[in-house]
């Protein structure tokens, strides 16, 4: 029943792990995700493959995170196994490429890494820019979004990403 008259909406969450993960049986990390082995898969249950912020997929670096280049690399990984399986060739371990990070803080800002290169700035939000579109799939929506992008820039709208109940 408060009301906060805002310009800028800031939310922040955290992730837990699907309450099902406990009633498995299984090995868990002390965050609750499901410990898998190096192609993706449970350990006493080959055939069953958990992938995305509910793995615990380790690495020399630690687990990866529960991000989704992570989960689409895993998917696609999971998904060729499977096939392999299928034929009764011999199943790959799971090899996360990591393409780096980015995030616009701001008009004309951004802040992008890759490996040990790290720029912030205009380039950096032009990299990011570029790279979004890139990714998208298909024309029309490549183009769609670069012009609802310009429209926003040109005039200064924000572009409000809410996802709110009609309640």
């Amino acid at each position: 029943e408060e009301f906060l008259k805002t310009s800028t909406v800031l939310w922040a969450a955290g992730v837990q792990q699907s309450s099902l993960n406990k009633t498995l049986g299984i090995d868990l990390d002390p965050q609750g995700r499901i410990i898998v082995e190096k192609d993706l898969s449970l350990r006493n249950y080959p055939e069953a493959f958990v992938l995305g912020d509910q793995s615990h997929f380790s690495t020399e670096q630690g687990p990866l995170p529960g991000l989704a280049p992570v989960a689409m690399q895993q998917g696609q990984h999971a998904a060729k196994n499977i096939l392999r399986d299928l034929r009764g060739d011999v199943r790959k371990p799971f090899e996360y490429f990591d393409k780096g990070q980015m995030a616009t803080i701001g008009r004309q800002k951004a802040v992008a890494e890759f490996k040990k290169l790290r720029f912030t700035g205009f380039m950096a939000w032009l990299a990011w820019l570029l790279v979004h579109i890139f990714y998208l799939v298909g024309f029309k929506n490549r183009l769609f979004v670069i012009i609802n992008w310009a429209w926003s820039y040109l005039t200064y709208q924000k572009g409000a990403r809410l996802i709110v109940s009609k309640d």
